[in-house]
């Protein structure tokens, strides 16, 4: 996924002062201007301050802006650097000033309003504490050891994994990084999974596979006491996700199989000849140096709805606690294939139709959820509901944006709950973009495209509460929900990533700690129970 890492903040709120000057307050007329030129640069307060679904009021008595929002509160007054936000004094670097009836704040003003505002959005109790920038530079997908006490994290196209101590979520470290390019010069970690003895962990492996090269995959089995490959077992071509049942019984890999074309950077997917598969590896007494692989062929000829039968390309894999089956997400045919581990058989596979809501599809500086969207969920991240009833999809989106030029764009731009006969019984609407807008962080420049682009998620109980953690990739942003009742999902909040890009997203085992990987700038941000 191509990204860019450009602050998407900064896009947002001083992308073409012409857009963001549309909105104007009302001043007296006999209100002096202030001296622009000697300000810091400034920002037009009112449409900045609309980007984050907060009103404008102008206050003539006392040549003050007030700018009210769903848990924001601020005062700005001309010639003044004293300001308030959210009750707590402040002083700005320079002085709000007006001109041409337009009100006009510093970029630290701003700021400082975006950062309250995305304070006030924070109901999860949860905090950022912590974060950590891998070495590499790379980061995208996390597990943790059974103790909670290491996490592993893949260095995608670097070809490695790094192991960090995370004993001190406050002071975490480096511990080694383990490098699969003695097995394939072209190797690259899409995935990884600690077993739960805590002995190993599966790293999937890509050797350079694309349209033109069918380079099979691996599975490397990795000691967690010597750092040492102990084992590969044989992948189909393009390997992605995995995952590992609660016991150690069964893990279960998706077989993509892109097929790439480098010379163009596209997808022929009428044309693919190469469909991807599911593997499921049982070991024997969850021992993985003694597995059985079993590939499992994806049939979408009887699926209706599905977008290209021919070609599957599984993308992401759940298990229920119980370890009886897999849920996999067919992103690019906007479906879901459940498998029963136990027999090793594809049982259900579902088509998921279509979403529709408001949603902000143009790039013009302005932030406005108005326009009717209908879009396929595609989702990317699948998670089980804790009591395995309900499936939760990230609905990231991967084709063209009009892929049939039929006006339905790719990617729901929001969650999705399910029920296992593939009957939706939950969809978020807009609420993750609406958010974003609210914390100051949603992506303006992707309006056209997927918006806040839901990646991923993860689903644990937390003193007794069920918690659904949500990654949305292009807003830097992790979104927190209450599971209580799995068919419907109470939103908590939102807390935003210490890097760019969050790809994955991990409940630390046997703590009440989440992680994100993010990205774009390979740092790994710790989410821990506020105090």
């Amino acid at each position: 996924m191509k990204l860019s890492t450009y602050p998407k903040f900064r896009r947002l709120l001083t992308a073409g002062t012409a857009a963001l000057a549309v909105g104007v307050v009302s001043l007296n007329a006999n209100i002096g201007t202030l001296n622009a030129e000697a300000a810091a640069p400034q920002i037009p307060l009112r449409a900045a301050a609309e980007n984050l679904l907060s009103k404008v009021t102008w206050n003539a008595s006392s040549d003050s802006v007030t700018v009210e929002g769903e848990g924001l509160s601020g005062t700005f007054t001309l010639g003044s650097t004293s300001a308030a936000l959210n009750g707590k004094a402040m002083t700005l670097d320079a002085a709000p000033y007006a001109q041409n009836g337009r009100v006009y704040v510093s970029e630290m003003g701003l700021t400082a309003l975006r950062d309250a505002s995305a304070v006030a959005q924070n109901r999860t109790g949860f905090e950022l504490v912590s974060s950590f920038d891998v070495p590499s530079g790379k980061a995208e997908i996390a597990s943790s050891t059974p103790d909670g006490q290491r996490l592993i994290v893949t260095e995608a196209d670097a070809g490695s994994i790094a192991v960090l101590d995370i004993a001190d979520p406050m002071q975490p470290s480096l511990l080694k990084n383990v490098s699969f390019k003695s097995l394939s010069d072209k190797a690259e970690v899409t995935s990884v999974a600690a077993m739960p003895d805590g002995n190993y962990a599966l790293a999937v492996i890509r050797t350079g596979d694309t349209m033109q090269l069918a380079n099979p995959g691996l599975l490397a089995v990795v000691d967690l006491r010597t750092y040492e490959i102990a084992k590969t077992y044989p992948l189909g071509i393009g390997p992605d996700s995995i995952a590992v049942s609660k016991d150690g019984r069964y893990a279960v890999i998706a077989i993509e199989d892109e097929e790439l074309d480098p010379a163009t950077d596209e997808y022929d997917y009428p044309n693919a000849k190469r469909p991807g598969s599911i593997s499921v590896i049982e070991f024997t007494d969850g021992d993985a140096l003694s597995g059985t692989l079993t590939d499992l062929p994806v049939d979408l000829s009887g699926t209706e709805g599905a977008i290209y039968p021919h070609e599957p390309q599984p993308e992401y894999v759940a298990i229920n606690e119980a370890g009886t089956t897999a849920a996999v997400t067919l992103q690019e045919n906007n479906a879901i294939a459940l498998v029963d581990l136990a027999t090793k058989k594809v049982t259900k596979i579902f088509a998921l139709g279509t979403t529709t809501h408001a949603a902000d599809v143009e790039e013009d500086g302005l932030v406005s959820f108005t326009t009717m969207m209908q879009g396929r969920f595609e989702p990317d991240g699948i998670v089980f509901s804790p009591d395995g009833k309900h499936l939760i999809t990230a609905n990231e989106g991967d084709l063209g944006k009009n892929e049939f030029e039929d006006s339905v764009r790719a990617g729901g731009r929001n969650i999705a709950v399910w029920d296992l006969d593939g009957n939706l019984v939950y969809d978020s609407l807009n609420l993750i973009d609406e958010a974003a807008a609210r914390a100051g962080v949603y992506p303006d420049d992707r309006s056209p495209n997927k918006g806040s682009e839901v990646e991923n998620l993860a689903v644990s109980t937390i003193d007794g509460q069920p918690i659904l953690a949500v990654a949305a990739e292009r807003a830097d942003a992790i979104l927190f929900f209450d599971l209580t009742d799995a068919a419907k999902p109470t939103y908590l909040g939102l807390i935003r990533t210490a890097g760019e890009s969050p790809e994955g997203i991990h409940r630390v085992s046997g703590r009440d700690l989440f992680i994100s990987a993010d990205e774009g700038t390979g740092t790994i941000s710790f989410y821990a129970k506020s105090k």
